[in-house]
């Protein structure tokens, strides 16, 4: 199961908020998370005031046991070596913290400083994908890309309205989340002065047919 906090932010406006920021993504218990992350909006904090968006530059496991891609994502792709290696280092723990997040009464135990220790078997081990180490998410995106089908990845449609009017920007909203929910896809705002837009994005498969249910006479 993915992991993930609430965590209390303070934008600059003065607007105070949480946002759920995520350790542990694994998108075969939680598809729509894939395509979060090929967005870039995983552990993107918004203001509900005045929409600034914020990066939190948190590590994090990215799992997908259907295409055997585990990987450790270090946030800034311009990580200095000696900053590599130490977290290099420290993988070794991660990794086996991942591995009892996917893996669930395999002889799990606790290690004198309060963290978690799995025993596996060897063919538990065995079918274990290797863990990558990535620096940045053009790298994760990479990585992802070369595993998924051209129809798993990622499509994206933008619903726009000129209105100025709160309510009608309301409705529309609404009718955008009601056809992302029908569709099984995901929704982001951008909400500007004289353009109102509303992102839907999933899967390449998902937002085509999408497209052909708004199409005239679909």
């Amino acid at each position: 199961m993915s992991r993930s906090s609430i965590q209390t932010f303070t934008c600059p406006c003065g607007q105070v908020f949480t946002s759920t920021i995520y350790e542990y993504v694994n998108v075969g218990q939680h598809p729509q998370l894939r395509y979060i992350v090929l967005a870039g909006l995983l552990n993107v904090s918004t203001c509900p005031a005045c929409g600034r968006r914020a990066a939190v530059a948190t590590p994090f496991i990215y799992s997908d046991p259907a295409h055997d891609l585990l990987a450790y994502v270090h946030p800034r792709s311009d990580a200095p070596e000696e900053a590599r290696l130490l977290i290099l280092e420290k993988l070794r723990s991660v990794y086996v913290d991942a591995t009892s997040a996917q893996e669930e009464g395999n002889g799990e135990q606790t290690d004198g400083n309060g963290g978690r220790v799995v025993s596996l078997t060897a063919s538990q081990a065995k079918e274990m994908p290797p863990l990558q180490v990535v620096f940045g998410l053009d790298q994760l995106h990479t990585l992802m890309n070369g595993v998924l089908s051209p129809d798993e990845r990622l499509g994206k449609l933008a619903l726009s309205t000129q209105s100025r009017n709160e309510a009608e920007r309301g409705q529309f909203l609404d009718i955008a989340r009601k056809l992302a929910s029908e569709m099984d896809c995901n929704v982001e705002v951008e909400d500007m002065p004289d353009d109102y837009t509303v992102w839907l994005y999933g899967s390449r498969r998902q937002i085509g047919a999408l497209m052909r249910e708004l199409a005239p006479g679909g």
